[in-house]
């Protein structure tokens, strides 16, 4: 009884210190999960996305602010523009043209000079109480074209901490834009070689289905006839593969397979065409061009210019979707479908590009190999 006592207080003793010890290994476990979910390739998605959430709520909370001060102050320039140019009317009593257009020409120009130097601090020539430019799909469309590197310029943070804060969320997103290209692009990538390998006439060879498909085995003949140990010497059904005499004895040892099965030989390679992957990104490009230029009232050619300058991440900024409409209603739903259009393709250019460069290596190497440059057993290296 007293070992039993002993035991059983030895297992709730363990029980207890195992109830103990979950919660610090549990809170690990979570954090190693969290973070290897996060840098996933749903987790990277989802993490630019809210990232770009972030910055959209950040910028808008510091610069719709002053936008909003920038556009009274214009808008009390004018109306005292107006009120000078009244009293100036009234005080001559009696129009004299010189007097009066001299005067009028000196306040005008004051006026020009003032709203310069308020379109320079932010002024985008919008009433106050109108649509704003830093609105939420505004800010989320300036965090895209930071962390991607565009920058059309057509909107910019003015304030002291707009510009900070764009420094230090520069910092972070690109290298987090980059680590998100190189991911999707290449499980894109993976995808596409899959689904055209699939589709299209990608069977393997007579050798790989032969190496495949038979067993390798060693075969030792040994020339003695009515042996009496023949029988046992093969094992079923390897001889009718093997076409062994049945009158010489043979000794079957199976082979360890030396090769790995990555090698090019072993497996099929799947080779995209270079000119399947321009067909996708002038495909992309021209249906954006058309969406953009119903919209827009662009031609094909100014869409297709500007999809290219996005997608590029050259970023002129001649050309904004939503900048040019008078109606600020559409405006904003651009911006968004604009925003949703530039994080595709960038995951697409990076998909094809590195569908190209695989494609590129290949050839220079086939290329080498005719040469003489390269050799089969540098290229042997090179996969190992």
């Amino acid at each position: 009884m007293a070992l039993e006592r002993k035991r059983s207080t030895k297992r709730s003793g363990s029980r207890y210190a195992a109830k103990k010890r979950p919660p610090v290994n549990k809170c690990k476990t979570c954090c190693r999960k969290f973070t290897a979910f996060m840098f996933s390739h749903v987790g990277l998605c989802g993490l630019v996305v809210g990232y770009s959430i972030m910055g959209a709520f950040a910028f808008r909370a510091l610069e719709a602010p002053y936008e909003e001060v920038k556009a009274g102050e214009v808008t009390d320039m004018r109306q005292k523009t107006v009120r000078r140019l009244w009293d100036i009317t009234y005080d001559l009593n009696v129009l004299y043209k010189d007097n009066w257009t001299l005067l009028v020409a000196a306040e005008i120009k004051r006026f020009q000079s003032d709203l310069i130097a308020a379109v320079k601090d932010g002024y985008d020539g919008k009433e106050l109480g109108a649509a704003q430019q830093w609105s939420f799909s505004g800010a989320f469309l300036y965090s895209l074209t930071v962390i991607t590197t565009i920058g059309y310029g057509n909107i910019a943070p003015r304030t002291n901490w707009g510009k900070l804060v764009t420094i230090v969320y520069a910092i972070v997103g690109i290298p987090l834009m980059l680590l998100y290209l190189t991911n999707i692009g290449d499980i894109l990538a993976k995808s596409f070689r899959y689904v055209y390998g699939r589709m299209c006439v990608c069977k393997p060879s007579d050798n790989y289905k032969r190496g495949k498909n038979n067993e390798n085995y060693r075969v030792q003949h040994v020339v003695t006839h009515n042996s009496p140990s023949r029988q046992n010497a093969l094992e079923s059904g390897i001889q009718d593969k093997l076409h062994v005499n049945p009158e010489d004895e043979a000794r079957i040892e199976a082979i360890p397979n030396e090769f790995p099965e990555d090698l090019d030989y072993q497996k099929p390679r799947v080779s995209v065409p270079i000119t399947l992957c321009l067909v996708i990104l002038v495909s992309y490009i021209s249906g954006g061009a058309v969406i953009f230029s119903l919209w827009e009232g662009w031609d094909f050619l100014d869409g297709s210019y500007f999809c290219f300058v996005t997608l590029s991440t050259i970023g002129f900024g001649d050309l904004v979707p939503g900048d040019s409409v008078v109606s600020d209603r559409g405006s904003q739903e651009k911006l968004v479908i604009c925003s949703l259009y530039l994080l595709i393709g960038m995951a697409l250019i990076a998909m094809c590009f590195n569908l190209m460069q695989e494609e590129v290596i290949h050839k220079v190497r086939n290329c080498g190999r005719r040469v003489g440059i390269i050799k089969d057993t540098d290229d042997e290296d090179d996969i190992a």
